[in-house]
């Protein structure tokens, strides 16, 4: 006869106290896990931050300079167009056509500001603009940036559309065969020196040119009025970038103050 021997399926009983210890293990390896990942997310989240900051120093600089340069591109321009209303409204363009002629070809055209934006616009693409821990900071970003992308912007496009009118006009009044060669303007300065071609200085004024100059006289002085208004919201740009700059540098760099 075969003998069957059956396991014994009696199992010690475990205390009380190795279940608690198995318990203990476990929880405090879920925990270190839990705490290692937030650290590292925590420590990838200020160097995310600090690249950004790093980013944001150096469009805002760049940002300084072109205002700067715009502010001083605009001061000369507005006399220039001073210069040009005075000739209108003296009735002297006739008799100073070559300063008529030269004040008319550098008051066209209009300068806008380059934005720096590359590091806000990936901030705010990439939802880290939450990562700046300074609320006034995280505010000072966003509110510059409205003030580029809103009043800054809003500006230019009616500088441009004065200024396209303003050449529209000056098309109909002046005849441009009287101006020296595109390159020559460019490369060796000829409205500065030669300024007409030889041999060609006559009268160039059209027959109606009483309404036609009013007509210029009223877009140059509404041109004026926008480059003041803009000039004004780039002194406020400056003073916002200058205060940004100022708190960043506090914030993150406080030994380089």
């Amino acid at each position: 006869m075969e003998v069957h021997h059956h396991p014994d399926m009696h199992h010690k009983k475990k205390k009380f106290k190795e279940y608690f210890l198995e318990f203990i293990m476990i929880f405090l390896a879920v925990t270190l896990g839990f705490f290692a990942e937030n650290i590292r997310e925590y420590l990838s989240d200020r160097q995310k931050e600090h690249a950004d900051i790093s980013g944001l120093v150096i469009n805002l600089t760049a940002d300084s300079l072109m205002v700067e340069s715009r502010l001083h591109d605009y001061q000369i321009g507005k006399r220039e167009i001073d210069s040009l209303m005075e000739l209108i409204k003296s009735g002297k363009y006739r008799e100073q056509q070559q300063l008529f002629y030269r004040l008319a070809y550098d008051t066209r055209g209009s300068r806008v500001f380059k934005y720096s934006s590359v590091t806000f616009q990936q901030m705010e693409s990439s939802g880290s603009l939450g990562l700046i821990r300074n609320e006034k900071i995280r505010n000072y970003l966003v509110n510059y940036n409205n003030t580029v992308n809103s009043d800054i912007r809003s500006l230019e496009t009616r500088l441009l559309e004065t200024e396209k009118n303003q050449a529209d006009l000056q098309n109909n009044l002046l005849n441009d065969t009287y101006y020296p060669s595109p390159d020559s303007i460019i490369y060796q300065h000829a409205l500065k020196t030669n300024f007409y071609k030889p041999g060609t200085h006559i009268p160039v004024m059209s027959q109606d040119e009483q309404a036609q100059f009013l007509k210029l006289y009223n877009l140059l002085f509404e041109r004026n009025v926008i480059i003041n208004f803009y000039q004004m919201e780039l002194e406020k740009l400056k003073d916002e970038n200058a205060e940004l700059l100022s708190s960043i540098k506090k914030e993150y760099y406080p030994n380089n103050e």
